[in-house]
């Protein structure tokens, strides 16, 4: 019966070795959460995508993004698994408003100067983006705030006097000042911003892999630049500071460049079933 037993727990050790997981939807704004166990490489078309120790990956698709993609995952025993995606042009929200103060539409020229710094700062920041191999997302994911209004949703865009304004790549949800805000996911604060122009004070945290989160206009900051946090723990509360025209929370999700519905992280349950896809070749 041992013997039996044994042999058993090795082809169940075999088969979940020779399988790929995925979380997540392939749309435009998607994000897809894999795990490979045993995984020497992961590739999305010609990228090389960071696999940790247990086998987790993920990757995102931009809000303009279309056409095919293709994962391609390499095991240890030389065996290789293949999925194509195919993405549809996405139709989002185009509102256009005229006959605004320009001063709504372009920032006055004394606070240029201003506005390089704080994107100098933020470009620094950035660029240690993808240095951490660790899925800390693997903790799963949680919205930020509880209730609360969308008073602006993702990829929508607006044209102020004729001039189109850049998409909104993440949701805006209006919350009385002093509401608190808790990452939605384990990750290291990289930068703590206070005083910026558009974003007033906000923090970014980096949860691995590439994957980051925004969370804009607080009132209080309560983590400092380099500090680890956990799932669901406070960082700060929501404010109206920078350019907000009430107290709400503007939180984003990015994949290295690619903006990513922060609303598409939210249905991935990684305590749920995934699709499993068996490995043949």
């Amino acid at each position: 019966m041992k013997r039996v037993l044994l042999i058993f727990a090795i082809l169940f050790t075999t088969i979940r070795a020779q399988q790929v997981e995925l979380w997540g939807r392939a749309i435009p704004g998607g994000l897809i959460v894999g795990k490979a166990t045993n995984a020497v490489q992961v590739r999305l078309n010609k990228k090389a995508l960071k696999v940790d120790g247990a086998g987790y990956f993920v990757f995102g698709f931009d809000r303009d993004a279309k056409g095919k993609y293709l994962l391609a995952v390499y095991f240890k025993n030389g065996k290789s698994f293949r999925k194509e995606f195919k993405l549809k042009k996405w139709k989002y929200f185009v509102q256009r408003i005229n006959r605004l103060k320009r001063k709504f539409v372009t920032p006055p020229k004394k606070y240029y100067k201003k506005i390089n710094r704080e994107r100098k700062i933020k470009r620094e920041k950035k660029k240690l983006i993808g240095k951490i191999d660790t899925a800390y997302y693997a903790a799963g994911f949680i919205r930020p705030v509880k209730g609360g209004r969308i008073s602006s949703k993702f990829g929508s865009q607006r044209i102020l006097n004729g001039v189109p304004k850049s998409p909104h790549n993440g949701l805006d949800i209006a919350l009385p000042a002093g509401t608190k805000v808790r990452a939605m996911s384990d990750g290291k604060v990289i930068l703590v911003a206070n005083n910026f122009f558009y974003s007033g004070n906000f923090v970014i945290i980096d949860h691995g892999q590439g994957l980051t989160s925004s969370y804009l206009h607080l009132r209080k900051i309560y983590v400092r630049e380099g500090e680890f946090v956990r799932k669901g723990e406070i960082i700060g509360e929501v404010g109206s500071t920078g350019r907000a025209t009430g107290p709400h929370l503007h939180w984003s999700v990015m994949w290295y460049k690619n903006r990513i519905d922060p609303n598409e992280t939210l249905k991935i349950k990684l305590n749920r079933k995934p699709k499993i896809y068996a490995v043949k070749n």
